[in-house]
């Protein structure tokens, strides 16, 4: 496939999307301007990312998972069946001027793999093991620094609910970075049925629930305190939120979470959690592994254990995943599931960030 050399690939791609987008003149060149958040890759840099592609499929290969491809844009009425608001919120939408009927450009590929596995291959027997390499269609603010258009490859599990399924799901997350040269990146592993027992007392009161649930993805505990006292809360329930900013760290976290709170359901997803930390333990995969039990994304989607990926040199997260059990059951066909994502663009960032890091090694 040839040698990737990310470090000008991703550069150029900044540069030409989000560092100096407007320093074009627009009377001058009108015609090669394209949206922000989206970008035009050259051949070497599309070079880079069939390298990238192929070391990724490859592996979901040797796990035993099959390609497909779904559609670019779907129905939103049929969508918006596997999604949440704030996703369906920044859809691209159109009218079919066939039909009438509004569509939407995918936001996520996880929903179309639900319907696809819920009704094409509702008879195929469990587990499936599907993959994808598809590019996703979000809005984003300008100032948010983030793509419109993102290029994922990512893999769902459709079957299994035990924990060495989630075992397996963060497995091939970390054989995947490793294939393409990753070693300093880290997985945040939460449990969003611990977390949803947790603020379930909030649930009755949307609005305030919805601050609570801000304040917990932020870290942000004087508000978080100010918001508890409205509620008027007891001293246990009180101290069971707020342990939740602080629930964050090696596999110590478990074992403190474990003795929170008598709640029999927070108490069997820490159990779940701690099953498949045991398994990647296991594995020889404790050195990349934290425990963050406040991670708080996708709080209404996600059923069970959940992940996210950051390496050096990237402020955001290169990828996530997690247990959706719900899901399948809203297209026809209940099955525990589970899958993952990853972002193209933000692995580049990753690999230019240790080129560079390299090169500054080898001159000293």
């Amino acid at each position: 496939m040839g040698l990737c050399h990310p470090l000008p690939v991703f550069i150029s791609f900044l540069s030409k999307t989000f560092l100096f987008p407007g320093t074009m003149n627009l009377s001058d060149k009108p015609k090669t301007m394209i949206p922000k958040g989206v970008a035009t890759f050259l051949p070497e840099e599309t070079l880079c990312r069939r390298k990238i592609e192929h070391d990724l499929l490859s592996v979901f290969e040797r796990w035993h998972y099959q390609e497909l491809t779904p559609p670019i844009f779907e129905y939103l009425d049929v969508f918006s069946l596997g999604v949440g608001e704030e996703i369906l919120d920044n859809a691209y939408k159109f009218v079919d001027r066939a039909t009438g009927r509004i569509m939407v450009l995918r936001p996520d590929v996880t929903p179309q793999i639900a319907r696809i596995a819920s009704t094409l291959l509702a008879d195929e027997p469990r587990p499936l093991r599907l993959c994808y390499s598809a590019n996703v269609f979000r809005h984003q603010e300008e100032h948010a620094g983030r793509e419109r258009e993102v290029f994922q490859i990512g893999g769902e599990l459709i079957g299994p609910s035990d924990a060495k399924a989630d075992a397996e799901m963060i497995s091939l997350t970390i054989e995947m970075l490793q294939s393409l040269g990753l070693k300093n990146f880290r997985i945040t592993l939460g449990q969003m049925a611990f977390t949803q027992g947790i603020l379930s007392r909030f649930k009755t009161d949307p609005a305030l629930f919805k601050k609570v649930l801000s304040c917990v993805a932020k870290k942000e505990a004087s508000q978080l305190e100010t918001l508890l006292r409205q509620k008027a809360l007891d001293d246990t329930s009180r101290r069971e939120v707020l342990s939740l900013l602080d629930l964050f760290g090696g596999e110590e976290v478990l074992a403190r979470a474990a003795v929170l709170t008598d709640d029999s359901v927070c108490r069997s997803a820490i159990e779940g959690l701690q099953s498949v930390y045991g398994i990647l333990k296991a594995a020889g995969y404790q050195e990349y592994l934290l425990i963050d039990l406040g991670e708080v994304r996708g709080f209404d989607y996600y059923t069970g254990t959940i992940f996210e990926i950051f390496s050096e040199g990237v402020g955001i997260e290169l990828g996530g995943g997690g247990r959706y059990d719900h899901l399948l059951e809203k297209f026809g066909t209940a099955s525990p599931s589970t899958g993952f994502a990853l972002y193209i663009e933000r692995i580049q960032a990753a690999l230019a960030w240790v080129s560079a890091q390299s090169k500054v090694t080898s001159r000293k």
